[in-house]
């Protein structure tokens, strides 16, 4: 498959004048031109093996691409972050259609610095920053998978749930919210995200099964939220 890529890839660069040979010092193409110097990795996927690779190259190789053939979808998450980390490390890419053999530079072999990214992305730190201001217990464990996190929604929704048990039976979205002190009760209960309200008629709901089964799941949660309240 790699040795697919050699040729449409080899003249790519002689048609810019490039004097172009494979395997040299083990670098599957290089080429010259002038005073340019460029190494091709051809690569089946564009994997850390692929990434590990170009960069080592970059250490004797002022510039360096990695060829696959074109992916059928350049817009998923997984070929994104890929083009990202890149970008980041300064790396080229090339894209070889796999009909038509035409190739395609799909990044440029420059370093993008980590001060644009971090202006595009400047409202997400936003939500990043907030969620965690949110959180009062902050006792989620990181590196699992399939757990229930314990958000800043979710807490505020456990104290809700916990006031509207304690209340009792049906209750009125205004009196828990007294006793909460949980500014959008009124959306918590009208949500009912995670099933643990019955509204009765508007405004006034009860507790259902589900909401029992948290407070006891998330009991200790409750504690640590009501006796930082």
């Amino acid at each position: 498959m790699e040795r697919e890529l050699f040729g449409p890839v080899k003249e790519y660069f002689e048609k810019q004048g490039y004097i172009c040979d494979g395997e040299v010092e083990d670098i599957d193409l290089y080429m010259e031109k002038g005073e340019e110097h460029v190494a091709v990795e051809l690569k089946v996927d564009l994997d850390f093996k692929a990434f590990r690779q170009a960069a080592l190259r970059q250490k004797y190789v002022e510039t360096v691409y990695i060829a696959i053939f074109k992916p059928k979808s350049l817009r998923n998450t997984a070929y994104r972050d890929k083009l990202y980390l890149l970008k980041r490390l300064g790396i080229g890419l090339l894209l070889v259609s796999k009909k038509s053999l035409e190739v395609q530079v799909a990044n440029e072999p420059l370093v993008t610095e980590l001060s644009v990214y971090q202006k595009q992305n400047r409202n997400k730190k936003k939500k990043l920053t907030a969620e965690f201001s949110k959180r009062r217990t902050k006792n989620n464990v990181g590196g699992v998978r399939g757990e229930k996190l314990i958000s800043a929604y979710r807490e505020d929704a456990l104290l809700v749930l916990d006031a509207c048990a304690e209340l009792g039976g049906e209750v009125k979205g205004r009196e828990v919210r007294k006793l909460c002190n949980i500014e959008k009760t009124a959306d918590i209960l009208r949500s009912n995200y995670y099933g643990w309200f019955e509204k009765i008629e508007t405004g006034v709901y009860r507790v259902t099964d589900a909401g029992y089964a948290a407070l006891e799941e998330f009991e200790d949660t409750v504690y640590k939220l009501k006796r930082g309240n």
